[in-house]
């Protein structure tokens, strides 16, 4: 199978090298990269999820009467810890969280005692004085898993319901954010 690169791909779809613009143009390229192989372009890169195609068509707005379903669709995705646990280990959720390759939660939240972080997401800094209540951690749990539940649309990974996290990994970061004992929680964030 002949390989496409990102670059080339993104030219010939813009139209850039042939001068032709368009639904059509777009619809010929398709059927070419399709033809020379490339049918994974139809079937996955180019597809959406329905989830994902309500965000696109509706600009990341979704408007009431489409809102209250999606909600709850994004819910009843949510998948919880075989033991029914949701705070984990935090010394395990520190990795997670903390770790470019696996979390990545850093890159967009400042709250970390290890790292700089970013200023994408909310911060959560004293995030674990809002307590370990059962409500607080089945929220905390939820929005990582599938933060689409709560605020749909957004940019944040949904970790668990993208397949990145598995819902133990989840309950650790959910421990790392809430446990008192954890380090999120007992050293200052880090500051720019």
């Amino acid at each position: 199978m002949r390989r496409f690169y990102l670059p080339t791909l993104l030219l010939l779809l813009l139209g850039l090298a042939s001068g032709q613009t368009g639904q059509s143009y777009i619809d010929t390229e398709l059927q070419r990269l399709i033809q020379a192989g490339g049918q994974n372009y139809s079937n996955t890169l180019l597809r959406q999820a329905p989830d994902q195609a309500l965000c696109s068509i509706h600009r990341n707005k979704l408007p009431a009467e489409v809102l209250g379903p999606f909600i709850e669709e994004q819910r009843k995705n949510i998948k919880y810890p075989a033991d029914g646990k949701l705070m984990g280990d935090w010394k395990q959720g520190e990795p997670i969280f903390n770790t470019l390759a696996r979390g990545n939660c850093f890159s967009c939240h400042v709250g970390s005692p290890l790292n700089i972080g970013g200023n994408v997401g909310p911060s959560l800094e004293k995030y674990g004085q809002r307590g370990t209540s059962e409500a607080v951690q089945k929220y905390t749990y939820e929005v990582i898993y599938n933060t689409w539940a709560y605020f749909p649309c957004t940019v944040m990974y949904r970790f668990g319901h993208g397949g990145l996290l598995k819902p133990e990994e989840i309950a650790h970061v959910v421990a790392y954010l809430l446990d008192p004992a954890s380090d999120f929680n007992t050293k200052p964030a880090l500051k720019r």
